[in-house]
């Protein structure tokens, strides 16, 4: 049995280390070129990734943050589908803390689930009957999850500020995209095409160090005659440096007295297929979170009704997922709906997830030749059923006739009968 533990322990050494370079080979290559070799390999440069690093995943998780904020959330019967109230609940997902709004935590869960795959809200004073006070929103980079033989997870852990604060699993609200290879970690957006991400930042990375240490001006000024003196000469570079060397003074051209020559340089072919690559790996980006380039506001990717088809599959292949990973384990039991009451449960309504107007030019004859219910086609709208009698019968014609009274079908009501005449006036009075 030791054999065996010492066997597995060497071959997942051995694919740790095939994952993640030398760390004397990385110094290296990171001296050799003075550019930091960027790794994909953690929660913490996933996270950099959104938020320093990559505008076009800063830009993807934002639309998708603000699409999902524009979510119409409610709480419900779940047999019933009438709202339900309760303060406390009303309370807790209006204002799930005292220093972060709804919508805030909502903003920040988006980031976490896309980059990283995971996010943790943590649960605080919970009473007896197991409904929180508060939960707060973790940062998934301080997270360690202690795992269990049986249980899957034993416990978390929350590094902060050189503390180390631990968590019962009861106590953790634990969202995860699920991983195909792990139980208990999540996958997110950036870990599978980590190549293309590594690749992104360490070009600009280059480039921009390329930038600072001198970088070439658009023409090349070249004197015939030679400096003898030295100091002459030392003044000389001195002053190009400080005026036509560095970030600042890219692109710029030296204007001289004195028999001067001028060449020039325009645009290398080198920095010409920079800015291809640039333009090919951000569109890789965005379709890699799933963000249509229209949405995205690159030129010419798309016209009108093009663009208006691409929200409406960002929305229902983007955005539900990642609400059905949300509103499911908040409803799952023991997380946090259940604890108020056991047959309620969060919903949402997303708006412009169907095309509304394509979507009654279908099926809107179908509600005359009764065949659908207006509920029903209002449900295919993505509208909620109205509680009326009459909106869950059957019609026929464009005056939305009630079947019954069109003699369509029979009607256990007697036929009303006629009135009588009214009697004749007296002689007199004609």
């Amino acid at each position: 049995m030791a054999w065996i533990r010492k066997k597995r322990n060497f071959i997942a050494d051995e694919v740790k280390d095939a994952r993640i370079p030398d760390r004397k080979e990385r110094r290296f290559i990171e001296n050799l070129l003075r550019v930091p070799i960027q790794s994909m390999r953690d929660t913490t440069n996933h996270l950099r990734v959104g938020s320093e690093k990559v505008w076009a995943s800063f830009r993807s998780c934002d639309l998708s943050a603000n699409i999902l904020l524009s979510t119409n959330f409610m709480v419900r019967g779940e047999a019933t589908g009438a709202k339900a109230e309760h303060p406390e609940l009303d309370r807790l997902l209006s204002r799930p803390n005292p220093f972060d709004s709804w919508e805030e935590i909502l903003y920040q869960w988006v980031f976490h689930m896309k980059l990283t795959g995971k996010a943790f809200w943590v649960k605080d004073q919970i009473n007896a009957a197991g409904q929180p006070l508060h939960f707060y929103p973790l940062i998934p980079q301080y997270v360690r999850i202690i795992p269990h033989e049986t249980n899957r997870i034993k416990g978390y852990e929350y590094r902060v500020n050189g503390k180390v604060i631990v968590f019962q699993p009861e106590e953790i609200i634990h969202f995860r995209r699920p991983h195909p290879s792990h139980t208990i970690e999540g996958l997110g957006e950036i870990e599978p095409s980590a190549d293309l991400y590594e690749n992104y930042i360490a070009r600009n990375e280059l480039e921009t160090k390329f930038l600072e240490n001198g970088a070439m001006p658009s023409g090349i000024l070249t004197k015939k005659e030679a400096v003898e003196d030295e100091g002459d000469w030392d003044s000389l570079k001195e002053w190009w440096v400080t005026n036509y060397e560095g970030k600042r003074n890219a692109g710029k051209t030296a204007f001289l007295n004195g028999d001067w020559t001028y060449q020039q340089l325009g645009l290398t072919q080198n920095e010409m297929q920079s800015i291809e690559s640039e333009k090919w790996s951000v569109e890789q980006i965005f379709t890699n979170h799933g963000v249509p380039l229209s949405l995205a506001g690159i030129k010419d990717a798309a016209n009108y009704a093009t663009a208006k088809q691409d929200e409406i599959n960002f929305r229902r292949y983007s955005i539900v997922p990642l609400l059905d990973l949300l509103i499911g384990k908040l409803n799952s039991e023991g997380c946090l709906i259940k604890a108020f009451s056991p047959q309620w449960e969060l919903a949402y309504e997303l708006s412009g997830l169907v095309d509304v107007e394509q979507t009654v030019k279908e099926y809107g004859p179908l509600v005359d030749k009764a065949a659908l219910t207006p509920n029903e086609l209002r449900e295919l709208c993505g509208l909620e059923r109205v509680n009326n009698p009459l909106m869950d019968q059957y019609f026929v014609g464009s005056s939305l006739i009630p079947l019954e009274m069109a003699g369509f079908l029979p009607t256990d009501e007697p036929e009303p009968e006629p009135e009588p005449a009214p009697p004749e006036p007296p002689p007199e009075e004609r």
